[in-house]
């Protein structure tokens, strides 16, 4: 039981990891298993990302298994983006173990890792099967990392909130953004605001004030419509170094399929 929340109480689920290279999925994908096992939850770790040297976790499943973007480049004289591409399309194909392997899992949480190229999963077709795949397994739930060291505020920031509202509508899964390395930004893990519309607000603001030109100005329009298809909820930072703030995580994740449907 954490504060009060039963893990019977849950429907089992799949905690997607998303967001851009380097925002920290990997990293996440380890210390939020971490600290769920240290609260006595078995959890399962499913690598996506066939171009991965190096997981901190062990994988319960793990696509290299099945393709390696380095072997593709050898096989077919692909490039690195070429390849990787190929790669999803290969374990697209490969569908049916994917399947097996998600409804075989036995833990309450599986923590879903995907490839550092977001627009992979977000964008192509084949990224969309993917996801599919890991519906027919789990409720899963997308957790997008906004990189808080670019900045809570100006155009990085806007573009990140935009992301993550894309990938919900795309993915047509619930999904939750977060700002992550909170450490490295020097912001205090846990909540940050209890409505994230006000986070949106205060970007739009901040666009007006202090960066004015096109790009802005359009951004700052963007966010008001933004408004209308982001999910409700509080605006959490995390920090996978620290593990601040994965309490709150835990919190959202479990209200998102809450009878009520209020994440605020």
């Amino acid at each position: 039981m954490i504060d009060g929340i039963m893990w019977w109480d849950m429907p089992k689920l799949s905690v997607v990891f998303l967001g851009p290279a380097g925002s920290g999925k990997t990293f996440l994908t380890w210390a939020f298993g971490r600290w769920l096992e240290d609260y006595g939850f078995l959890v399962d770790y499913v690598n996506l990302d066939p171009s991965a040297d190096y997981l901190p976790y062990t994988p319960s499943f793990d696509v290299r298994g099945l393709v390696r973007t380095r072997d593709i480049m050898e096989l077919e004289g692909l490039g690195p983006n070429a390849a990787i591409v190929r790669a999803i399309d290969v374990l697209v194909e490969r569908g049916n173990v994917i399947c097996e392997s998600l409804s075989k899992m036995s833990g309450e949480y599986i923590l879903i890792d995907t490839p550092g190229q977001m627009e992979i999963v977000v964008f192509r077709p084949s990224g969309l099967k993917l996801i599919q795949l890991v519906k027919t397994a789990s409720k899963p739930v997308g957790v997008f990392l906004l990189d808080s060291t670019i900045g809570r505020h100006g155009t990085e920031a806007a573009i990140s909130i935009l992301l993550a509202t894309i990938t919900q509508l795309r993915l047509e899964i619930p999904v939750i953004p977060v700002l992550s390395k909170s450490d490295a930004s020097g912001l205090p893990g846990g909540l940050i605001t209890p409505n994230i519309y006000s986070e949106v607000d205060s970007i739009a603001s901040y666009l007006h004030r202090k960066e004015p030109g096109v790009l802005s100005e359009m951004l700052a329009e963007t966010m008001n419509l933004v408004k209308k298809y982001v999910r409700s909820g509080r605006l959490i930072a995390i920090s996978s170094l620290t593990k601040e703030g994965l309490d709150e995580l835990y919190k959202i994740l479990h209200e998102v399929f809450c009878a009520c449907g209020d994440l605020t």
